[in-house]
């Protein structure tokens, strides 16, 4: 049994919630639960149960079910079922999948596989994030790799879906490094890197709320600081002096405190010169985060800190309760149980610290590299994992850690079969996953001793309250020319609570869109907006909001930029930001790609995307006109249609057809020989047919002067195609530095028409 010294007693007592101090104190209960968010029911990896198993066997003992569907993250155990994210398939058709098993068996219940796509994420991070799942709804919510974000419900039906890359040129990187959703009353919060049209344009860490019903967009909440990398750190949520908060680890290596309903940025705390990947756990008003790069304030790598959330503005130097340098805990996330922080480091220790003062209290080695979490129960029995394939159950002994089982795991082929999530515990069984298995464990006929989780401490009610923010909801919207949308004002008051009843007058105003809005907040888009953005704007009182809005025509769409501003860019477009305008070019306006000298690196890439998804069965073209730099550098240029691309590789003298085109060994890509002349329009044509479960992609590439050629540049099958995607356009301007400009492509007569 763990051994609680009085001085954590007396922590507890001061700190902890009255459920957990009751839990110190023996009382039991029988209770059953879910595992509904990667790190338990109370996001903090602490098990309200006392341990049923410690100690296993592969062979039988203690293992209900083993199925060889595995992945790299945590499952969700919600009503019976088991539901989580990983990779599935190889070569040119590995997908990724999210699948739905029996909690009892591990039988499979439903199983959706979908593409990667637009991702430098390599192939070993492909099912890097968790599910969130939500309990009111039953609805599981996946954001995958290649930047779909899907609302299923309990049977795998879609219930809405949004492409941030497309939609919201969201950022990946290439490590992986993705944000698990959060589920938190009505919302589900999700973040990432992106730059977009309108008040978007500045590169930054965004997080966005959408209705958990409808996919709806609540509120957008953007990190001020510049963000250094992507990164992966899952917010938590809690309740601190009757104000609901988000506690947000963020990109610029600052952890944030925001308003969990509004996205309103209540206290910053600075944490590391590089961005945070550790999620926080939360107790009370305490908040503690870690990280491993270097500190602010020394040259030591890592630290743990305990931040005091109570208070406002920027707590760096007023809210650290204490601190411990030279841990270098960068990946997992600690977890909070029994007054105790097991925060497992970079090399693989599991340190046990005291939670009231930060004291070291003893450290256990685990193997060589440490990224998933510690799951901890009430009688202090640890289950976390090590890298290379192996799976510990332990004791928290009070000055000792014991070890009461190792089981080592073995891939295919002698290879290692790699464990990089969190075990997720519910009724006395322990689910985890390794990458080429699920298991379940549990002891037949055992019942464990549970505590009731409490809840989260009282909120402060709307009631009475001045408003001090207002929303516009849905907060972005793609409309078609011609639609309406009904938009409407919600307030909140000083503690982030909403405040229902009436709302005071509104005045509603237009800016930048084409269109009209009326008294009761009915916008309807001009039927000759084609592509058109900006903002609606409502004022309450003293208070204003903002929604983006932007309009897109569906198919066909033929564009050759005459009405369109010269200097601007095309209004709505998606990752145009930045780095194109609209030009004369040979006696006619033109969409230019820049490359301009002193722009990161970011900026040399270009993929267009000019609306929402559409499903494939259409066909792209455009002309385009490829300039040269420094007499030797040619630009990468092509289109892009239903996620294929079709690029003319300038520097490489080829034309590339492919799906996911930047990861190097999985990528299903054909290249034949092709040159382009520097400063000549050409004409490209990319058609995509999906019939009886495959895709027949084909390109032609000729100069615009010269008829269409009657047979096809460059084909391929593919037997796992893309269903859809948006049409776009594509660059790269090779050549591109800090000290010299790069070439420059043009575009112009763009059409996107159904195939017949």
């Amino acid at each position: 049994m763990t051994r609680i010294t009085r001085s954590e007693m007396v922590f507890a007592a001061r700190y902890l919630s009255i459920g957990a101090l009751s839990l110190l104190l023996g009382t039991t209960t029988l209770h059953g639960g879910e595992w509904a968010s990667w790190r338990g029911p109370e996001q903090n990896g602490n098990v309200r149960e006392k341990a049923v198993v410690t100690k296993w066997s592969p062979d039988g003992e203690n293992l209900l079910w083993k199925t060889p569907e595995g992945g790299r993250t945590t499952p969700l155990v919600m009503n019976g079922r088991i539901f989580y994210i990983g990779p599935v398939g190889d070569g040119e058709c590995l997908q990724e999948r999210v699948i739905c098993v029996e909690a009892d068996t591990g039988k499979t219940i439903w199983d959706y596989h979908f593409n990667v796509f637009f991702s430098e994420i390599v192939a070993n991070r492909v099912g890097w994030t968790a599910l969130a799942g939500d309990s009111e709804t039953g609805n599981v919510y996946a954001h995958g790799t290649g930047g779909e974000f899907i609302c299923f419900d309990r049977d795998g039906k879609i219930v809405w879906s949004h492409s941030l890359t497309e939609e919201y040129n969201r950022i990946s990187g290439y490590g992986g490094r993705l944000h698990t959703p959060v589920v938190d009353e009505e919302r589900v919060i999700v973040s990432f890197l992106n730059t977009n049209w309108g008040n978007q344009a500045r590169p930054a860490h965004r997080y966005v709320a959408f209705d958990k019903r409808t996919g709806d967009v609540l509120w957008w909440s953007e990190i001020p600081g510049v963000a250094v990398d992507t990164t992966y750190s899952c917010p938590v949520v809690t309740v601190v002096d009757g104000r609901r908060q988000l506690i947000c680890p963020a990109a610029d290596g600052v952890v944030y405190g925001m308003e969990a309903r509004t996205g309103r940025i209540l206290w910053s705390f600075k944490l590391t010169k590089m961005g945070c990947n550790s999620s926080p756990v939360v107790d009370g008003k305490l908040v503690y985060v870690s990280h491993s790069e270097e500190n602010i304030d020394n040259t030591m790598m890592g630290r743990l800190v305990c931040i005091d959330a109570s208070k406002s503005g920027d707590i760096t130097k007023t809210g650290e309760v204490w601190r411990l340098d030279g841990l270098d805990a960068g990946y997992a996330s600690p977890a909070l149980a029994n007054g105790r922080i097991y925060h497992i480091d970079n090399s693989a220790n599991l340190h046990c610290i005291n939670a009231r003062s930060g004291e070291h209290i003893w450290k256990f080695k685990l193997g060589r590299v440490g990224k998933g979490s510690a799951v901890v129960t009430a009688d202090g029995v640890i289950y976390a994992g090590e890298q290379n394939g192996v799976f510990w159950i332990l004791r928290d002994a009070g000055d000792k850690c014991e070890e009461l089982c190792k089981i080592a795991f073995q891939g295919p082929d002698q290879t290692v079969d790699e464990l990089y999530g969190s075990p997720a515990i519910v009724g006395g069984r322990v689910y985890f996953m390794t990458r080429y298995g699920m298991y379940c464990l549990g002891a037949k006929g055992q019942v464990p001793e549970t505590e009731p989780i409490p809840p989260m401490p009282a909120e402060r009610s709307g009631g009475g309250q001045k408003a001090v923010t207002a929303h516009i909801v849905p907060g972005d919207v793609t409309l078609a020319p011609g639609a309406t949308l009904q938009c409407a004002v919600r307030l909140f008051g000083d503690s982030g609570a909403r405040i229902d009843g009436p709302t005071p007058k509104v005045e509603w105003t237009l800016s930048g869109v084409k269109g009209e809005i009326n008294a009761d907040g009915v916008f309807t888009a001009s039927p000759d907006a084609w592509f058109s953005a900006g903002t609606i704007s409502a004022k309450v009182g003293d208070l204003t909001a903002a929604a983006r809005i932007r309009v897109s025509p569906g198919l066909p769409i033929k564009e050759d930029f005459e009405n369109m501003t010269e200097g601007a860019v095309p209004p709505g477009w998606s990752g145009v930001m930045g780095k194109t305008k609209i030009v004369s070019r040979d006696g006619s306006k033109a969409f230019v790609k820049l490359a301009e000298k002193g722009k990161p690196s970011p900026v040399w890439k270009m993929r267009a995307y000019m609306g929402q998804p559409v499903p494939a069965g259409y066909t792209v073209q455009a002309d385009m006109l490829g300039t040269v730099a420094r007499k030797r550098f040619r630009p990468d240029m092509g289109i892009i249609n239903a996620r294929y691309e079709l690029v003319a590789l300038g520097q490489q003298r080829e034309l590339e057809l492919s799906r996911w085109r930047d990861e190097p060994a999985h990528a299903l890509r054909k290249r034949v020989p092709f040159e382009f002349k520097p400063d000549t329009w050409y004409r490209a044509k990319l058609v995509v047919d999906v019939n009886e479960g495959k895709a027949l992609v084909r390109g032609r590439i000729w100069p615009r002067d010269e008829k269409e050629p009657e047979g096809w540049t460059i084909e391929f099958e593919d037997p796992c195609p893309n269903l859809a995607g948006s049409p776009g356009l594509f660059v790269y301007s090779n050549g591109t530095t800090d000290k010299s400009d790069g070439p420059e492509v043009y575009f112009d007569n763009l059409m996107v028409t159904n195939n017949e």
